[in-house]
């Protein structure tokens, strides 16, 4: 079982990896926004710009935070349909 620091050194790694193709890959998970959902570590992210100096027009808006299984370590995005039920929720 992965904890915190481990889950978040995965989210993080996933993230840069697949960032790199995009037109806007200076990205960076949001620490103090990441959450444990059951088996899950759910990490969202925002570009760099936006979340070290405010600048709200490099913001990003529909991206789909990340989702650590913390039994197995993988790695994907979660879907909308989990992403409104975090809405809900408000957890996201």
């Amino acid at each position: 079982m992965l904890d915190w620091k481990e889950a978040l050194e995965r989210a993080s790694t996933f993230l840069a990896d697949r960032s790199r193709s995009w037109a806007s890959s200076n990205v960076r998970i949001v620490p103090e926004d990441c959450f444990i959902e059951a088996h899950r570590f759910i990490a969202p992210y925002d570009r760099i710009e936006f979340l070290d100096h405010g600048d709200r027009d490099s913001q990003l808006a529909g991206n789909l935070p990340i989702s650590v299984d913390l039994t197995t370590g993988d790695c994907v995005f979660i879907t909308w349909q989990d992403a409104e039920g975090f809405m809900d929720r408000g957890l996201l």
